[in-house]
């Protein structure tokens, strides 16, 4: 096992032993925020026929048309009509937005630049032919690639699966995920708090987190710091596809998550990243199944859950559409303290003059999970890089939109 290790050589080993879900087929009704398990290509065009894009009158026009121009009104063609009246020329159609052009006709002139009297319409402004004229498969045309293997079902994604007729799609099945806190002193909400005791709030933070993500998520709140209860604990998660630990995960004597993982059969991966907060942070592997311990620090455990979790649950669902990148930002304020290791601050983003600046939280601990909220940034500072000023340009990447 490695003891220490740099983030993006623990996001190579964690990435490298995932492999995705299985898949099943289900109702797009129930599609959002599902993963597709293959390529989906249109079986019909779209629009399935020419249509009209506005409310007027369809007709056959020719460039010597005189102006004005009468017609004589033949037929009429409201949305969800087929036409079966063929336009001849001296003839027109009163057609409505979304209705099938007719047989006949090659254009479509506005009903504000007509004026209809009895069955004869004056067109005031003649158009050219192919005018107003929607034609059949102008979005999407049978046999089109509609959209990709691992693509993140958002609801207009199920909207388009639903306009070509598709009612069922083949996705990968929600990743399951164990989720436990450690530790003597944590207490369940809704009991009166006891002295040397805090409440649990990982379970319900994480918990949301996971939910956003996709994943159906199984709670144990609250294990002692105790090495067979912790086991005992894993052995129920057995069905899981990964199990996250929080607390327990440093060097004290009551840290015993990384012990109870090597005890219960796991290789670990390594224990410790370089970066701050979140240093003890462990990782092993039990067949397929994969273990996270991370720190009982509550900002600690939601820094690294964006660092180095979201990106394994992202594999494990099958999406292979790529995150968002790292990107430079302008520093709105500074950050006085120094230190050895990189450290991923807490920001909201914001805009000036077309550059985006981070204005940091203003507490930055580890334990602080209200520094968490409105941020929308991770700022990457550098190890042994100093004081960070205002003005200074450095590396972030966003937060999941959870905080939008």
């Amino acid at each position: 096992m490695k003891i220490m290790i740099e983030l993006e050589e623990a996001l190579e080993l964690v990435l490298t032993r995932i492999r995705p879900v299985e898949i099943e087929r289900i109702s797009i009704r129930d599609a959002y925020k599902r993963v597709l398990a293959m390529d989906v290509t249109a079986q019909i065009a779209m629009p399935p026929f020419e249509r009209s894009p506005l409310d007027g009158y369809a007709y056959l026009a020719t460039a010597g048309d005189p102006l004005p121009l009468q017609l004589n009104v033949v037929s009429e063609i409201p949305a969800g009509t087929f036409p079966e009246r063929v336009i001849s020329p001296g003839e027109a159609a009163k057609i409505f937005t979304g209705a099938p052009i007719p047989t006949g006709a090659n254009c479509v002139v506005r009903m504000e630049d007509t004026k209809q009297v009895g069955d004869d319409v004056t067109i005031l402004q003649p158009v050219l032919p192919g005018s107003n004229i929607i034609p059949r498969g102008e979005e999407i045309k049978e046999g089109d690639l509609l959209l990709k293997q691992g693509f993140f079902l958002t609801p207009p994604a199920i909207g388009l699966l639903a306009a070509v007729g598709m009612d069922q799609v083949t996705v990968y099945r929600r990743p399951r995920v164990g989720l436990l806190s450690t530790g003597a002193e944590l207490m369940e909400v809704g009991q009166a708090l006891r002295p040397a005791k805090i409440y649990n709030s990982n379970s319900y933070t994480l918990r949301g987190m996971l939910q956003e993500a996709g994943c159906e998520v199984s709670v144990i709140p609250i294990v002692s710091d105790e090495i067979d209860e912790t086991i005992k604990v894993l052995q129920m998660l057995a069905d899981t596809d990964m199990v996250i630990a929080t607390g327990g995960a440093s060097v004290g004597d009551y840290d015993i998550m990384r012990h109870a993982l090597a005890q219960f059969g796991c290789e670990m991966l390594f224990w410790k990243l370089n970066l701050k907060p979140g240093t003890p942070v462990s990782v092993g592997q039990k067949e397929k199944q994969l273990f996270f311990s991370l720190s009982g620090n509550p900002a600690a455990a939601m820094v690294t859950f964006e660092l180095l979790v979201r990106p394994a649950i992202r594999k494990l669902a099958g999406r292979t559409t790529a995150e968002e990148g790292r990107f430079l930002v302008k520093m709105a304020s500074n950050f006085g303290k120094t230190g050895k290791q990189r450290r991923f601050l807490r920001a909201q983003a914001v805009f000036k003059n077309g550059e985006i600046w981070a204005d940091l939280a203003p507490a930055q601990g580890s334990g602080i999970l209200r520094s968490m909220i409105g941020s929308h940034l991770l700022v990457d500072v550098p190890e042994n890089h100093g004081s960070v000023e205002p003005g200074e340009l450095l590396m972030a990447s966003w937060i999941a939109d959870w905080e939008a």
